[in-house]
C-alpha cells in the first residue's frame, strides 16, 4: 500500500503539501494540486483515516445504525442520509444490529474512539438513559422512533397526531368498528399511535373493536388476525388499522387464507407508506412518513452537531394519508 511520502516524492512536493491537498485543497495552487492528485491516482493511495482522526479529530465518516436490512422503510431513510452526507463530503457506514444491543455497543466503540465523527440511530436497541449518556460526549441523532426524553436530538413524525388523523379518516369513510393492530410496549411509537387512535374513537363516542399487540412485522399481522378471530369469532370489524405496513399486509394475507377478502369484507389501513404498499394487491391505504426527509434532516442535524453549530434538537416532519384500494 502506498504511503503519503511516496505520493509526495512522485509529485515532487513535500508531505505537508500532499496533506493540504487531502484536507484543504482550495489552499493549494491548481497546478500543484493537479500533480498531487495524479500521483495519488497513479499509486492508488488511500489516506489513513484513523491517523487523520488523531491529528484532526475528524474522519468525515458517520455511522448509521439500523436493526435489519429487510425493512423497506429504512432504505429510503438511508438514502436521505446519504444525499445530505454527500453535500458535505461525509461517508456513511451502515451498521446492522439485528436487534442485539451487544452488536450496537460494538459499533458505538468506533464513535467513542473517534474513528467516526457521529452516529444516527434508527433503532432502539439501547435504553434511553444510555443514549442520553452517550449524547453528552458524542455527536448523535435519533431518527424515526420517538423518544420520551426531550434532551436527545430527534427527527420523527408526531406519531400520536398521525394515528389520530388516520382514525378520523376511517371514521369519515363510515367505519365504526375499528380494530387496532399495534406493537406493544416495546415501542414508544406504538404507544403513541394507540393513544392517538383511542382519542379519535373516544371523541366519536366509540372504543376500539379490539387491540392486538403482536409487533410491527408481517408475521405479527397474521398473528393479530388469528387472535382477533379467536376472540370475536365471525363478526368482523369494519376496518383494521395496523401500525405498520408490514403488519397490515400480513393481516391481509392471513385474512385471504381464511376466505376473507380486502376490501370486499373489510378495509385495512397501514402505516409508513413503504414501497410494498404501492405494489401489493390490493394497494394499501396508509399513513405516509416522509422517509427520505427524515434521513436528510437527521444527517443535517448531525453535521451541525459535529461542526459545533446551533441546531433544533426536536425536528418534527409532516405525515400524510395515502388513499388506495384496501379501503372501501
Amino acid at each position: 500500500m502506498a504511503t503519503i511520502k511516496e505520493v509526495a516524492d512522485l509529485a515532487g512536493v513535500s508531505v505537508a503539501t500532499v496533506s493540504r491537498v487531502l484536507n484543504t485543497p482550495d489552499a493549494v495552487r491548481s497546478a500543484t494540486r493537479q500533480k498531487v492528485e495524479q500521483a495519488i491516482e497513479q499509486l492508488s493511495y488511500r489516506p489513513n483515516y484513523l491517523g487523520r482522526t488523531l491529528r484532526l479529530m475528524e474522519t468525515k465518516r458517520i455511522l448509521v445504525a439500523i436493526s435489519t436490512l429487510s425493512n423497506q422503510f429504512f432504505s429510503r431513510v438511508v438514502r436521505g442520509i446519504e444525499d445530505r452526507a454527500r453535500e458535505d463530503d461525509y461517508s456513511v457506514l451502515l451498521c446492522v444490529t439485528r436487534g442485539n444491543p451487544d452488536n450496537l455497543l460494538e459499533y458505538i466503540k468506533m464513535l467513542q474512539t473517534r474513528e467516526v465523527d457521529g452516529m444516527i440511530l434508527t433503532t432502539r436497541d439501547l435504553p434511553e438513559n444510555e443514549i442520553l449518556s452517550l449524547s453528552h460526549d458524542c455527536a448523535i441523532v435519533c431518527a424515526c422512533e420517538p423518544l420520551r426524553s426531550k434532551r436527545i436530538p430527534l427527527v420523527a413524525i408526531d406519531d400520536e397526531r398521525a394515528s389520530y388523523d388516520a382514525v378520523q379518516f376511517l371514521l369519515k369513510q363510515g367505519k365504526r368498528r375499528i380494530a387496532l393492530f399495534g406493537a406493544g410496549k416495546n415501542f414508544y411509537s406504538s404507544e403513541l399511535r394507540e393513544k392517538g387512535a383511542k382519542l379519535a374513537l373516544a371523541r366519536a363516542g366509540l372504543t376500539p373493536y379490539c387491540i392486538c399487540e403482536e409487533g410491527y412485522t408481517y408475521r405479527a399481522g397474521a398473528r393479530a388476525v388469528t387472535s382477533m378471530l379467536q376472540t370475536h369469532g365471525p363478526a368482523l370489524p369494519d376496518a383494521i388499522f395496523a401500525f405498520s405496513d408490514s403488519t397490515a399486509i400480513g393481516a391481509i394475507n392471513e385474512l385471504y387464507k381464511r376466505g376473507i377478502h380486502v376490501p370486499r369484507d373489510l378495509s385495512v389501513m397501514g402505516f409508513d407508506n413503504t414501497a410494498i404498499s404501492e405494489m401489493y394487491i390490493p394497494t394499501l391505504t396508509t399513513v405516509s412518513q416522509p422517509q427520505h426527509t427524515i434521513g436528510y434532516q437527521a444527517m443535517d442535524m448531525l453535521i451541525h452537531q459535529i461542526k459545533g453549530q446551533p441546531y433544533t434538537k426536536r425536528y418534527t416532519v409532516m405525515h400524510d394519508i395515502i388513499y388506495r384500494e384496501s379501503l372501501q
